[in-house]
């Protein structure tokens, strides 16, 4: 599977591309902001998009990702340090959302990443 990461965190990044790596992903490119990581999705269509919440520049993950999954259909998995119910619900997250904490655990990438693969189809 075809992995686009937007994140701005070096040690994330790291962390996701040997993860990803263990479970036979590959990670077709990295973006630090919002409008790089829809750039990129249209241009790179990959499977999957792993989009930290919080991002450089003006667009944040999720407006991000709601334009990624409106334009290109492409599923999206959000990160985030802020991973108590009551501060995920603030950030007004679609319902379906995939919420992963930080730092992402190998296991935890796996069965988000089959999950939304599942509710893709």
């Amino acid at each position: 599977m075809n992995v686009l990461i937007a994140e701005n965190e070096s040690k994330t990044i790291l962390d996701l591309k040997k993860s990803l790596g263990n479970l036979k992903h590959t990670v077709v490119a990295v973006a630090s902001s919002g409008e790089e990581a829809v750039q990129k999705a249209g241009n790179l269509n990959p499977d999957l998009v792993l989009m930290d919440i919080k991002l450089k520049g003006e667009m944040s993950g999720v407006e991000a990702a709601n334009k990624i999954k409106d334009l290109y259909k492409i599923p999206v998995i959000f990160l985030t340090i802020f991973i108590k119910n009551c501060l995920i619900k603030s950030l007004q997250l679609p319902e379906d959302a995939i919420v992963l904490s930080k730092p992402v655990k190998q296991e935890h990438l796996e069965y988000g990443i089959s999950r939304a693969v599942s509710e893709r189809k």
